[in-house]
């Protein structure tokens, strides 16, 4: 039987999007949200403790009928986008703790927290959690990429243009899952003054988002096929990640 408590959570998550689309005004319904879907998996677990151990599980056990995962995506996108850094960083901190990553790791979080930290101005901390996540999954390139960052924020330069170079060659192509190292790098690079390296790299960038856009063109208006990308942008130096 379902557990009636999830029905809160739907009529919040619905409230949320509606919000986004300007039907709402804003009510704090998304972190509301967030209290109503901890209180969900505490519930479970009081009646069966090896309730839902991965993330994922919870959309399973529910048939897909909330899309848990995506809002919660959402949700830290709009903590994100809000600003709100010491929320942000505390909602990572509990969705790793409710959970036991052993099948899917918590990157996108790790990468949210790290950001947070720097963000707000915890640089040397920042540092250390990005080198212990790496040193845990030293082939994560979203880990690297935040060890980039961070190791910029404490002035490090050596040390992530190393990290830069042990992961981007002469010959390695920006692709979906390097694209974001490519534009730490890219950023790196613009700093320090190599504008040769910075033009190389940014053109790497433009050649793969190029290759999306021609792709996305042959998918246009085919609704059988759906195609997805997580492609980030760092026109101005004040959406960049830990700064």
């Amino acid at each position: 039987m379902k557990n009636k408590k999830w029905k809160e959570f739907d009529k919040l998550s619905r409230k949320c999007y509606m919000q986004m689309a300007g039907l709402e005004e804003a009510c704090g319904c998304w972190d509301q949200a967030f209290e109503a879907l901890k209180a969900v998996v505490v519930d479970e677990r009081g009646r069966e403790p090896e309730y839902a151990p991965e993330l994922y599980l919870l959309d399973e056990d529910t048939d897909y009928e909330y899309d848990v995962q995506g809002w919660l995506e959402d949700y830290l996108d709009d903590l994100d986008m809000r600003e709100d850094k010491e929320k942000l960083l505390g909602v990572c901190d509990e969705l790793v703790s409710m959970f036991c990553w052993e099948e899917d790791k918590p990157s996108d979080i790790r990468f949210l927290k790290a950001s947070a930290l720097g963000g707000l101005g915890r640089k040397e901390e920042a540092a250390e959690f990005c080198k212990a996540w790496l040193a845990e999954e030293p082939d994560n390139l979203m880990a690297v990429t935040a060890n980039v960052y961070a190791l910029l924020g404490v002035k490090d330069m050596e040390s992530a243009e190393a990290l830069i170079k042990e992961h981007i060659h002469e010959d390695t192509e920006c692709g979906d899952e390097n694209d974001i190292l490519f534009a730490a790098a890219v950023y790196y690079y613009k700093i320090t003054g190599n504008k040769k390296e910075m033009k190389r790299l940014d053109k790497a960038r433009e050649e793969y988002d190029k290759l999306i856009g021609q792709l996305m063109m042959e998918f246009d208006g085919d609704d059988g096929d759906e195609f997805m990308w997580d492609d980030e942008e760092y026109e101005d130096d004040d959406d960049l990640p830990f700064l």
